[in-house]
């Protein structure tokens, strides 16, 4: 017996070399007609369903590969540029999701096709940074009502739909200790009432992290209590524009099993104004870019995306005038606001590189509202390092 398994060992790895070998060559071989394909195929430069530019091809030259950096960008190069690599990707999502994986690329997948995105880490300097910013620009306005509404993301609101043991923080309470590091404003709380629908499901895009239509409502209602605006004389109704809406979520987790449905606030009654995008030199007679409808990322329809400033004169007898200092979150709620001021000066600090209290003094602001919601807030360090 002892001489059979002496025996048995020496044979062994002789057979597991040569399938290794076989192996190698199979790999190698695929390895090649990838590649070949990559070249043969051309280079794409966007990604549509991971909504992210793709590595192109690298330039070579000696100081390169010496350093490393060609392999590294030839090897982001050919993972990106291969034939076929969306249903690649898709599939792997697939395996991942059957083995029972419930956190692909910083997205929780859900119950009911929820999608989740992994909730900010409250950072204690990085807040108070920014609150500190906040409060120095008030202080400098004494004479302006300065408003803050922060939103709880879906984590917060559908916690019940979230993967079994995902490790999410408590939003309600990271949104309350913002605030209690503000001083003068009136701060506006989102979370009791988004919280006390009673349909939550309507209240979040499955495949995106926004909210919707539903939430902004309340949110509206929410705000213009708040900075006392006068609500019942102007009516809207939603409209669908698409129902073929896959969002930042399953475009980052590579998982497009189902589909949202967007809708925009149409007004009744004659509400006339004109949007112009300052950095961009243009106007345009509507907030809504439908051509975006046309594209992967459907929210934009809202504005047309996110931009620097974006200034509104509108037809209103109220001679207010807002700034909006904000996230993509407010892009779907400030139409409504549009009836309630005859300006509205939008700006989003990740983009925005003027001059703060120039743009407050010149455009004549009565009103600042702050609007984010809070995994952008948390993450975001624009507003300190660009306000100061």
């Amino acid at each position: 017996m002892k001489k059979q398994t002496q025996e048995y060992n020496v044979r062994a790895p002789k057979k597991r070399i040569k399938h290794d070998s076989v192996a190698a060559m199979i790999g190698t071989f695929m390895l090649f007609i990838l590649c070949a394909f990559a070249i043969i195929g051309g280079d794409k430069e966007y990604s549509e369903n991971e909504n992210r530019f793709l590595a192109l091809r690298p330039k070579f030259s000696l100081s390169a590969v010496e350093e490393g950096k060609f392999m590294k960008d030839t090897d982001s190069y050919f993972s990106d540029q291969f034939l076929f690599r969306d249903a690649f990707v898709g599939l792997r999502t697939k395996i991942d999701i059957f083995f029972g994986k419930r956190d692909i690329n910083g997205v929780y997948v859900g119950d009911d096709h929820f999608l989740f995105e992994k909730p900010s880490v409250y950072d204690e300097e990085r807040v108070t940074k920014t609150t500190d910013m906040m409060n120095k620009i008030r202080l400098k306005n004494p004479g302006i009502n300065s408003y803050v509404a922060i939103a709880p993301n879906s984590n917060e609101i559908l916690s019940d739909h979230l993967p079994k043991n995902a490790p999410v923080p408590d939003q309600t309470a990271q949104i309350s200790k913002i605030y209690s590091n503000l001083n003068g404003f009136t701060c506006i709380d989102l979370c009791t009432p988004l919280k006390s629908t009673a349909s939550p499901e309507m209240l979040y895009y499955r495949t995106d992290h926004h909210w919707t239509s539903a939430a902004v409502d309340i949110a509206y209602e929410q705000i213009a209590t708040h900075m006392q605006l006068e609500m019942g004389t102007h009516h809207y109704e939603y409209l669908a524009v698409t129902n073929d809406f896959q969002g930042t979520l399953a475009s980052s987790s590579g998982i497009f099993s189902t589909k949202d449905t967007i809708y925009i606030p149409a007004f009744q009654n004659d509400v006339k104004y004109k949007v112009t995008y300052v950095q961009e030199n243009k106007t345009v007679m509507s907030v809504f870019d439908r051509t975006k409808l046309n594209e992967k990322n459907k929210y934009e329809v809202f504005f047309g995306g996110n931009f620097s400033q974006i200034n509104i004169e509108t037809n209103s007898a109220n001679d207010r005038t807002l700034l909006v200092i904000k996230d993509s979150y407010a892009n779907s709620l400030i139409p409504l606001l549009i009836p309630h001021y005859r300006n509205i000066i939008i700006v989003d600090p990740r983009y925005y590189n003027g001059n703060i209290q120039q743009t407050i003094e010149e455009e004549g602001v009565t009103d600042i509202l702050w609007m984010y919601n809070a995994n952008t807030f948390l993450n975001d360090t624009s507003i300190s390092e660009k306000f100061s």
